[in-house]
């Protein structure tokens, strides 16, 4: 490989990842206690999303989605799971917001789960639990 395409390629390399990064710096990795009523909702929005994104990969990974099985399909799954994950984690309880250190944990929770026992109910994994992600009044008064 000539100088000129090896650095070509090393440019495009670094340019490619520095765009992954920029892609997994959302919601899932800020700290920044969310400031505006509408970064709070956004944040609770997210990560309803994010949840059930694990709860039906998890259902996927232990064989529970798929025609005759506990969800038909994904789409089935992802239905049911924002339904359920909406109606515990919204910003009528969660007024402040999502604290995303908080909700790592409560996702890294939910990919450590074991097949055998699987939870239908997203109060189940006490690291999800409201007063666990959710920001309470004196943790964000701190973090201005």
């Amino acid at each position: 490989m000539s100088k000129l395409s090896l650095d070509g390629y090393l440019t495009v390399t670094m340019i490619a990842a520095m765009g992954l990064v920029g892609a997994c710096s959302h919601h899932g990795l800020a700290t920044e206690y969310p400031e505006t009523p509408a970064a709070r909702a956004d944040s609770v929005r997210l990560a309803v999303v994010d949840i059930v994104h694990a709860r039906c990969d998890l259902e996927q990974q232990c064989a529970n989605v798929g025609p005759g099985q506990k969800f038909d399909t994904r789409d089935a799954c992802e239905s049911k799971m924002q339904g359920t994950t909406a109606s515990a984690l919204n910003i009528q309880d969660c007024p402040l917001g999502v604290n995303n250190k908080k909700l790592e944990t409560c996702l890294a929770n939910i990919r450590a789960e074991e097949c055998t026992s699987l939870f239908d109910s997203m109060s189940r994994w006490n690291a999800c639990r409201n007063g666990q992600i959710c920001y309470q009044e004196a943790s964000a008064l701190s973090l201005r």
